[in-house]
């Protein structure tokens, strides 16, 4: 009887050593943390798979984490719960490649993550969590090695346990069942120990304006989390630039959903669905703007650039997009907030309405503001041409080009360009031939033959003959297929007494073009100076046939 009380004794001490070696082995915690791990499957941009890893979630919003590698090259990326459900990776909200990790979103209902535990100490108990396909199913109990410290504040993990390359990203464990790493192999491909990175560093990885252009994140071609503050969200989408326009939207809904007051984003959509033609989803974005933020003035605003720029520039476009419309939006711009950029779109609508007057006084107003320059000044200096007021044109352009002293920079090149032409027109020769010098020292090597030509026409009521020889040996030599430069250079050349260069000059271009009657006049000439009446009346009957008159009252003395 006695024995038989041991021998169940004996039992029963087994069975509850076996229960409290099981509850060693499966922690209270470890079902529920389970359903935080993932297995992430990456594709390239053609759809082949790149990788599988291991990941877990770390917040109710869906983030996860998991090893950059995976992750490198990758353009689209699921993760499959414990569950088996498959679900999209639509964000990366951090990466380090240095610290091989990354933080992502996944589309996941329910999510159940980890909770962030803090730095443990050396010594202290831990335990891996196994990849969910695993068979053995249980956590491997471990103690930590060593603690590294980085940045200050982020702890690296030494595990002294064997580890296989599948155990990549699966989560280490203290014993409250709080999440303190993400496993790492040994960078010597060792198996007898493995390493972890504190996850609160993970973590803390965020997108900022420059991400856009750090090879971390191009590396990665799945869409980017913006940054939470919204400035460095909108220079990110700016950096992002607008060659993807399907990807620019994207990051533009992005950016209405996280700021759904500001105006930028809807200014920004709006905008690209013009330039793309979608005017209906334009307008209607605008019209979504207009409602949500308190800033009016820089929807109208928007709204009146995108209609005058496609009513200059696009045959296509709304019939309702006119300039009439384009002048009633930036009305209610000024009428809301009264800005100078707001006046100088004004000016230039009006000016595409030929309402001249009011333009050119539109952009004198500008210049009366901080957004004064020698462009409105040549603005309104087009705007008094199209009146026919040369003198104010003149006047105008003065300004512009007082703007900017001497030596000048290149951006005074289009004022002076302007106001040379102006004099031209005025006869003001030698003043016209110092702009058209200022203006080549600052285009240099950025100017075609018809510059010299115009030059040259200066230079030769001037009397500066040889700088106009210059210049129409510079025009012919940069166009010899043109047969005026070709004309102009015999003439040139007679008035300087080379006759011979003149006749080469003369059959050159008539070689171009044998119904320039100029040409065969200036032959005639040079001809008769050398006293070849013969070839001389030839060519001056042939310029008198093409109308010439001058030709026939040469051949008439």
């Amino acid at each position: 009887m006695q024995l038989n009380n041991l021998k169940r004794l004996t039992t029963l001490l087994c069975a509850a050593l076996v229960m409290s070696h099981a509850g060693a082995q499966t922690p209270k915690w470890f079902k529920k943390a389970r359903k935080a791990q993932l297995n992430v499957v990456t594709y390239d941009a053609a759809g082949q798979m790149l990788s599988s890893t291991n990941g877990f979630l770390i917040s109710d919003d869906g983030t996860a984490v998991a090893d950059y590698a995976s992750f490198k090259g990758a353009a689209r990326a699921v993760a499959i719960d414990e569950g088996g459900k498959e679900w999209p990776v639509t964000t990366i909200a951090g990466a380090s490649a240095l610290y091989d990790v990354v933080k992502f979103h996944v589309d996941i209902k329910k999510p159940s993550p980890l909770q962030l535990g803090s730095t443990s100490a050396k010594g202290q108990n831990a335990y891996v969590m196994p990849y969910l396909t695993s068979k053995a199913g249980v956590p491997t109990p471990t103690a930590i090695a060593d603690v590294q410290t980085f940045s200050e504040r982020y702890a690296y993990y030494k595990l002294p346990i064997k580890a296989t390359e599948k155990m990549t990203s699966c989560p280490v464990m203290n014993e409250q069942g709080e999440v303190i790493g993400l496993v790492q192999m040994a960078a010597d491909g060792s198996a007898e120990q493995c390493f972890a990175l504190d996850v609160n560093y993970i973590n803390s990885l965020t997108t900022s304006a420059v991400s856009a252009t750090l090879s971390d994140y191009r590396d990665i071609a799945i869409r980017k989390a913006l940054p939470s503050d919204p400035e460095q969200a909108n220079s990110f989408i700016y950096l992002i630039g607008t060659r993807d326009t399907s990807l620019y939207l994207a990051y533009v809904d992005d950016y209405i959903a996280l700021f759904p007051e500001r105006v930028n984003g809807y200014t920004m959509k709006a905008e690209m669905l013009s330039a793309a033609g979608a005017f209906e989803a334009a307008e209607q974005a605008w019209a979504d703007g207009l409602k949500a933020t308190s800033q009016p003035d820089e929807l109208y605003y928007s709204r009146a650039r995108s209609i005058y720029a496609r009513v200059q520039d696009a045959p296509t476009r709304p019939e309702t997009w006119t300039l009439d419309r384009a002048a009633e939006d930036i009305d209610a711009a000024i009428a809301a907030s009264p800005q100078p950029v707001y006046t100088a779109m004004k000016a230039h609508i009006r000016y595409g309405q030929k309402r001249y007057d009011e333009a050119c006084q539109l952009f004198v107003d500008v210049n009366k503001t901080n957004l004064r320059s020698a462009e409105h000044f040549l603005y309104a200096a087009q705007c008094q041409q199209m009146i026919g007021d040369t003198a104010a044109v003149l006047a105008l352009q003065d300004s512009a080009v007082a703007l900017f002293t001497r030596p000048y920079v290149v951006e005074a090149a289009p004022a002076l360009l302007m106001r040379a032409q102006t004099l031209l027109t005025m006869g003001k020769y030698r003043n016209a031939v110092a702009d058209l010098n200022d203006y080549e020292h600052l285009m240099r090597n950025n100017l075609n033959a018809n510059f010299y030509y115009q030059r040259e026409q200066a230079e030769m009521q001037c009397r500066m003959f040889q700088q106009a020889l210059d210049d129409i040996e510079r025009a012919a030599k940069m166009e010899p297929q043109e047969p005026l430069y070709q004309a102009e250079l015999a003439a040139a050349n007679y008035r300087f007494g080379q006759v011979d260069e003149a006749i080469a000059a003369a059959r050159a271009a008539i070689a171009l073009d044998a119904d320039f009657a100029d040409a065969h006049r200036i032959l005639g000439v040079c001809l008769r100076q050398q006293g070849n009446e013969q070839e001389s009346r030839a060519a001056l009957q042939r310029a008198a046939e093409l109308g010439d008159e001058v030709a026939k009252s040469i051949m008439n003395q």
